[in-house]
């Protein structure tokens, strides 16, 4: 029965309490940044979701008399080479960030936590190839890597997510792995041994709840670095195809004409920079509102 009771109160030490929740809410709330960043991510959202809602025209809707007119006239945001109005376009070119940012973080925090965890945890031989593999994956310029998985994938949307997916993974597996090293010398893991719990439960029952923090920070920082990616490669031509609207392909079809219709590249430009403003606002926030060591 004891033993019983001392796995239940071990469990229940590792859980996240509800206080601490809503201490980091009042922390984040108090700091105009947080605050700026958290609205700008919402709007994006909002965009995202009620696209059809909030564009007046359809994204692909061309219309040869009104090419390249500047913002206003019915257009708020002009119109683009084709005569499709820019702000539809940018709205529904929300979606696509949103998409690729969230998704290829997803998938290489899966991978990076995972591999983390095994090179923490276990140490030895697998530590020493899965650091290895990281350091080569770290090692290499993300932008050019991206465009050498593109160019064994074959341009496309899905092929961007897959390639900055498999380059983003390192930073999640130096940070988990650190995190293990750390953790697993602390009396909850050895108490859980003792408890003869087995090393899957001790891993993701008590090990990462613990490592959170850090992962929610990273997560936050990585999204901004994946749209950047997208939009940087969808510029060159690798990622979202015509007629789908993606800020970077807006961008790139637009410099042709930036002498005349400079709105064309402006506005999408102005967006990638305010969404990229507004993720590195609440992470820094949020980094400094979860170290104690930052906080006021």
């Amino acid at each position: 029965m004891s033993v019983v009771n001392d796995q239940i109160k071990l469990e229940e030490e590792t859980l996240i309490p509800a206080n601490r929740i809503f201490d980091l809410a009042k922390r984040l709330l108090k700091n105009k940044g947080a605050v700026l960043g958290l609205f700008i991510i919402v709007l994006l959202f909002l965009s995202a979701i009620f696209a059809p809602l909030i564009a007046p025209y359809s994204y692909q809707a061309q219309s040869l008399s009104k090419m390249l007119r500047p913002p206003g006239q019915g257009h708020i945001l002009g119109t683009d080479e084709f005569g499709r109005d820019m702000f539809s376009r940018i709205v529904y070119g929300s979606r696509i960030s949103l998409l690729v940012g969230f998704v290829t973080v997803g998938i290489s925090l899966v991978i990076g936590v995972v591999l983390g965890a095994l090179a923490g945890y276990y140490g030895g031989l697998l530590d020493y190839i899965i650091s290895g593999l990281t350091d080569i994956a770290w090692s290499f310029p993300r932008n050019l890597l991206a465009i050498a998985f593109i160019a064994t994938l074959g341009p496309g949307l899905l092929s961007v997510m897959l390639a900055v997916a498999l380059i983003s993974w390192a930073g999640f597996a130096r940070l988990i792995r650190g995190q293990f090293l750390s953790l697993k010398e602390q009396e909850f893991v050895e108490a859980a041994r003792v408890l003869g719990m087995s090393d899957f439960r001790i891993i993701f029952r008590h090990i990462i709840p613990n490592a959170l923090a850090p992962i929610i920070v990273l997560t936050t920082l990585e999204v901004p670095k994946a749209i950047i990616v997208e939009a940087s490669l969808s510029f060159l031509g690798l990622g979202a195809q015509p007629p789908t609207p993606s800020w970077g392909s807006i961008m790139s079809s637009g410099r042709s004409y930036i002498a005349m219709a400079p709105w064309v590249v402006i506005f999408p430009g102005l967006m990638v920079m305010i969404v990229v403003l507004g993720f590195n606002l609440f992470g820094d926030a949020l980094r400094d509102s979860l170290d104690p060591r930052l906080r006021d």
